[in-house]
């Protein structure tokens, strides 16, 4: 149905279409590259595709084919991934990157098991902000 105009259903509909969008992602089979990039959203302010492509260009150790394949892309289409964006943050700020990733816990649990936080401590991935 089309409107002319914005109302309160709109904004009702939005809400839910909104909800059902990230319900839909966090419980999917979605991975480390999502879970870091929140932590680069919410400190650096990357859009979350622009970040997941930062991140997913540094995650061989995980997705060793899906990196290669991506590189690949990358290198054929020319497009330029932002590189050494964290360079130069404090440990604060790595800190607070790491805090928002970590809350993503039906992400990590995805990606790497029920053990997750055995596998990815702070401090792995700190170093792993600290390659992009």
């Amino acid at each position: 149905m089309n409107k002319d105009v914005w109302d309160a259903d709109s904004d009702d509909k939005l809400m839910m279409a909104s909800y059902a969008g990230g319900m839909s992602i966090a419980y999917s089979q979605v991975g480390v590259a999502h879970a870091v990039s929140y932590g680069l959203a919410y400190l650096l302010g990357t859009k979350h595709g622009i970040g997941n492509c930062i991140v997913f260009d540094k995650l061989e150790e995980f997705y060793p084919a899906g990196v290669y394949e991506f590189k690949k892309m990358v290198e054929k289409n020319k497009i330029d991934i932002p590189q050494h964006i964290t360079k130069g943050l404090t440990d604060e700020q790595f800190n607070t990157m790491i805090d928002v990733s970590l809350v993503m816990k039906p992400l990590w649990e995805n990606a790497l098991g029920k053990d997750w936080e055995k596998i990815m401590t702070r401090d792995r991935l700190r170093a792993l902000y600290e390659k992009l």
